[in-house]
């Protein structure tokens, strides 16, 4: 449980110690050489290590007013003391020690985090003014486990407790304690499932965003659009008073949404129409690329195979240097028929790419652009018939209001629109102009996201068409050079032979 060296004096926390640890501890390279010269500030220090010291008693610690953490874990520590002035700790660890009684921790109200784990504590006590503690390990000691979540349910903000350390809990124990904290354990796991629930809503709310972001539909689902329009237009709040405007608004916002959500579901038709074009298109340059890759391995094949027939010639009595020659056309050979091969495949992508970019742009984008250009037209001309029904209901009843043939007096905010027709119309046209800006914003937006995605696209495919080509051909030139040099040093050691 402790850590009691027989072969080491027990110690004291000196200050010969402090100083040796403090300086160890401290800045490496310049400014560890001026704080050995000049000395460190233990006012300023908020970090420190006092492990593994063989520590028996703690003293001298009053100068670090500003320590953070302590680390006193792995001495024979048995009272805590001369801890007091030490007021800014939030991190003590007494781990593996010989205390029996908790205390000398009553003025460490900044302390977040204790570990009094592996000593001898039988009773928890004296922690009653740690209110921020938030971990607390009390493993291996000899406490009761009952009486010490008792003691410990005062810590409010206690977020991590260790009570055992790879002792078995006998069922007893388990149901005693289920039965005390029944309350305390439904609310946790009534918080646990919602915070669950939480978790998996926000998921799939994040999921279903960028679904429709990358269906270009994203603000178009449901009311989103049509609340939009309302909650920018000022002028709504006073317009909605006029008699009968409400079941209209009610029929406006049905075949608005309508047309919307149609939208919707032939935007995510699309998206899917468009990952198979792509993933066609790529399955189809794969290929290409493979069969080029094999006709070029066959062709190496070759070289390597009379090579290996001609260089047991390059000795004495052998061809010499009819052989070496043969070697030499050989490589030049490899050379063209692989910068060959390179050539096909690059004209072949080509028109593969030119042939997926335009049925991609005109079988697969373009008939979109027609779908929401369609469906925008649609929701302009719902808000042109909204609007001119409304402006017709708007300059009946003013004119009633105007010859006093109202059956009741108009809302207060009517009234302000009452003044004279110009500051009726202005504020319906105001309106009407702010619901047209939502509907074409929205689908100058979409226009633009595909165009950005379409340029992205062919970009990506050409740029990783470029570095396949560079790649290949720096391949086949380091091979060939490699080739030649071989050659060039066996030239150098081959006998000249008349024949």
């Amino acid at each position: 449980m402790s850590r009691l060296y027989d072969t080491i004096e027990p110690d004291v926390i000196s200050e010969a110690l402090i100083h040796k640890c403090v300086l160890e501890q401290g800045p490496d390279g310049e400014a560890g050489r001026i704080a050995k010269e000049e000395g460190i500030d233990f006012k300023e220090v908020t970090q420190l290590r006092l492990d593994f010291q063989n520590i028996l008693r703690i003293e001298n610690l009053w100068q670090f007013t500003s320590l953070r953490k302590l680390q006193l874990d792995n001495n024979i520590i048995e009272d805590v003391t001369g801890l007091d002035s030490l007021v800014h700790l939030e991190w003590l660890d007494l781990s593996f020690n010989n205390i029996e009684i908790i205390g000398g921790l009553d003025e460490l109200v900044n302390l977040r985090d204790l570990s009094l784990a592996h000593n001898r504590i039988t009773q928890l006590e004296n922690l009653d003014t740690l209110v921020n503690l938030q971990v607390l390990s009390l493993a291996n000691n000899l406490l009761e486990d009952v009486d010490c979540v008792r003691y410990l349910r005062q810590f409010k903000r206690l977020q991590t407790l260790c009570i055992k350390d790879f002792r078995m809990i006998m069922e007893e124990e388990r149901e005693e304690a289920v039965h005390t904290f029944r309350d305390e354990l439904r609310e946790i796991e009534l918080t646990e499932r919602e915070l669950k629930r939480n978790e998996e809503s926000r998921r799939l709310a994040e999921e279903k965003a960028q679904l429709y972001k990358s269906a270009y539909v994203d603000g178009l689902e449901d009311t989103t659009l049509y609340l939009k329009m309302f909650e920018e237009d000022s002028d709504s709040e006073q317009i909605k008073h006029l008699p009968e405007l409400p079941e209209m608004l009610q029929q406006y916002e049905t075949d608005f949404v309508a047309c919307c959500n149609h939208l919707v579901k032939v935007g995510l038709e699309e998206r899917e129409k468009r990952l198979i074009e792509v993933e066609d298109f790529r399955t189809t340059h794969k290929r290409a690329s493979e069969a080029n890759q094999q006709a070029s391995v066959e062709r190496v094949k070759a070289f390597e195979q009379l090579k290996a027939q001609l260089l047991p010639q390059l000795v004495p009595g052998g061809r010499g240097k009819s052989a070496l020659k043969e070697l030499e056309t050989a490589i030049e050979s490899l050379d063209h028929d692989l910068m060959r091969l390179e050539m096909q495949l690059v004209e072949q992508l080509d028109d593969l790419i030119k042939d997926f970019e335009l049925k991609y742009s005109n079988d697969i984008v373009g008939p979109f652009k027609e779908q929401v250009q369609s469906h925008m037209t649609q929701l302009r001309d719902l808000e042109n018939n909204h609007h001119e029904k409304v402006t017709e209901i708007g300059t009946t009843m003013l004119e009633k209001f105007v010859k006093n043939q109202l059956d009741e007096e108009p809302h207060e905010d009517l009234r302000v629109l009452f003044m004279d027709k110009d500051t009726l119309v202005s504020a319906l046209n105001n309106a009407h102009d702010t619901h047209m800006l939502i509907i074409d914003g929205r689908e100058d937006a979409i226009a633009q996201q595909m165009s950005r995605d379409m340029t992205s696209l062919t970009q990506d495919i050409q740029d990783g068409e470029i570095k396949r080509n560079r790649q290949k051909v720096v391949e086949i030139e380091r091979y060939i050079d490699s080739q030649r040099e071989e050659i060039e040093a066996l030239e150098m050691s081959t006998p000249t032979n008349p024949s």
